[in-house]
């Protein structure tokens, strides 16, 4: 068996719970996004109180994200996880759309078929 063929195999061969804490991390660092725009929309509204609260949930969420991700590539390949951080544009687009009114047009929802698409390419290559 060649080199190249057995990455491919690890990469096929990750586990769905694997899969599932890649995924809830890579969620956790779209959250940390949220919270940074709360912060910044709390700045501008001079409100510091809330500011800090809002930037204090992003960093203990940040902590919380690089010791999951850490957990994450002890688990599977960094080319893999690293290449699946692509759903975030999802889930920042989402969010976006959930929480801050912000409007989903035909350019952006192309642009999140184009980076799935990448994603799935990327990740299901067994070449």
């Amino acid at each position: 068996m060649n080199k190249g063929r057995k990455e491919t195999v690890q990469m096929a061969g990750i586990k769905v719970p694997d899969l599932l804490l890649l995924h809830a991390t890579l969620l956790l660092y779209a959250v940390a996004s949220v919270l940074g725009k709360l912060a910044g929309m709390r700045l501008a509204a001079e409100d510091a109180g809330m500011t800090l609260v809002f930037l204090a949930a992003e960093v203990v969420t940040l902590f919380a994200y690089s010791f999951l991700w850490q957990h994450v590539l002890r688990r599977m390949p960094l080319s893999f996880a690293y290449s699946n951080k692509g759903v975030c544009t999802l889930w920042t687009a989402l969010f976006g759309l959930a929480f801050f009114g912000e409007q989903m047009t035909w350019g952006k929802a192309a642009g999140l078929v184009v980076v799935l698409a990448g994603v799935t390419l990327v990740v299901t290559d067994h070449e």
